[in-house]
């Protein structure tokens, strides 16, 4: 209720005062100013206010400000009568004007702007005809008048450039305001993809955890068995508890870790299944979704990075979310191990039915003799301002990755210009196998 009274203060106040923006075209008291113009704005912008009482409200206020002025200008010299028998012909252009508007039902036509455009035409032309008959009439005191050809000409050429600018100017705002709410949701989009791609990602290493934890958990109970078979026959010392029992233990918890392993892939495996927001996207845009959050996380970092790319190919492939996390996590390792400034290409093309992702940068590089163990779980070179290393899990999640594309990962040699160059090859027909 607080935000409808602001919004008609705002429109009455805009349109009292832009209506003494005026010209007087026929040598009288009849004016044209920029108040109808606004108020026609106002009206298909705040479609929740009530147009009929807004309208006489608005009249209302426009016919006591002129009084008003009329007041202060005159001073001795004003005469009420005389200043409200000029002014008040003004509040018929507004009532009429918005019940023209009201009757056409002009908030339908608001995607349809040339149908808007001619019932605002309708209604101008309308409102100050009638107008100028009640002033005419107010005049001639009921004598019989007649009009000549060229005003209601004029007045009609008038409606049809006003109405026109009025719609083409919220036309002009919308279009500002939709390209903002698009770029929100494509920003929302993007974190979204990113953020399933994250989690495609924890549900394979989950998956290949689990696979260990049911070994280990196998492994136990074998091992039980041996001593249990071990312990009848005398073989193994008496303990208390028993070594057997030991074992059994161990294969109880390794066990209860699995149960509990697999609710938490189950649970992510649901939060996947519920974000499929998208079934299949070019290589090109999944190049462009990692660039831009790259781009923003290099900015984050205060770091001054120049990404360049470069797509030859225009393979589409519903593996989006695998894809995004391992160019993510190449595109984030080299954002990191730039210090200041550099460079990071992107380049994307076929070569022997192959799709290959080749990724470089200007960072600081890969230690000679560190490149057998890149891809192993635990290696890093990142370590944070008190001196603790990373998990050193990123590239061992991308080689798992790209091995479950029957792919492959390397480090090649690059140009003199190229530090780090990791290149992914993977068989197109897996693209959507």
């Amino acid at each position: 209720m607080r935000n409808k009274a602001l919004i008609i203060v705002i429109m009455v106040t805009t349109t009292m005062l832009l209506g003494e923006l005026k010209y007087q075209p026929f040598h009288s008291d009849f004016r044209i100013s920029f108040g109808s113009g606004i108020f026609f704005f106002w009206l298909i912008w705040f479609r929740e206010i009530p147009i009929l009482f807004a309208s006489l409200l608005m009249g209302s206020a426009v016919v006591l400000f002129r009084i008003w002025l009329d007041f202060m200008a005159l001073g001795d010299g004003f005469r009420l009568y005389e200043s409200a028998f000029i002014h008040v012909p003004s509040l018929a252009f507004y009532l009429f004007f918005a019940l023209i508007l009201w009757v056409g039902r002009f908030w339908n036509y608001l995607q349809a702007l040339l149908k808007l455009g001619a019932l605002g035409v309708v209604a101008d032309f309308s409102g100050n005809m009638l107008e100028l008959i009640v002033r005419k009439i107010l005049i001639s005191h009921g004598v019989p008048f007649s009009f000549p050809p060229w005003p209601p000409f004029f007045l009609l050429i008038l409606a049809f450039v006003r109405s026109f600018f009025i719609v083409g100017f919220f036309s002009i705002i919308q279009m500002r305001h939709l390209r903002e709410i698009s770029r929100e949701q494509q920003l929302r989009f993007e974190k979204m993809l990113m953020i399933s791609s994250d989690l495609h990602v924890e549900a394979l290493y989950l998956k290949k955890v689990m696979g260990h934890i049911e070994q280990a958990t196998r492994n136990s109970y074998n091992l039980y068995r041996e001593l249990k078979k071990q312990e009848a026959k005398g073989n193994l010392p008496e303990l208390d508890p028993p070594l057997s029992c030991c074992a059994l233990s161990i294969a109880e918890e390794v066990h209860e870790i699995k149960k509990d392993s697999q609710r938490i892939l189950s649970g992510v495996s649901k939060i996947i299944q519920q974000e499929q927001i998208v079934k299949e996207l070019t290589i090109a845009e999944i190049v462009c979704l990692v660039l831009n959050a790259n781009q923003k996380y290099a900015r984050m970092l205060g770091k001054d990075i120049s990404f360049q790319n470069e797509v030859e190919t225009s393979l589409t492939t519903r593996h989006v979310y695998s894809l995004l996390s391992v160019l993510n996590n190449l595109l984030s390792n080299a954002v990191e191990a730039i210090e200041e400034t550099g460079t990071i290409a992107v380049r994307a093309y076929e070569r022997d039915r192959r799709l290959v992702f080749r990724i470089s940068d200007t960072g600081t590089g890969i230690m000679p003799g560190d490149e057998a163990f890149i891809f192993k779980p635990g290696y890093t070179t990142k370590y944070d301002e008190q001196g603790n290393a990373s998990t050193g899990i990123g590239l061992a999640h991308v080689k798992d990755v790209v091995e479950s594309f029957e792919g492959t990962i390397r480090l090649v040699q690059g140009q003199i210009s190229e530090v780090t160059v990791f290149e992914v090859s993977i068989p197109i027909h897996r693209l959507w196998g």
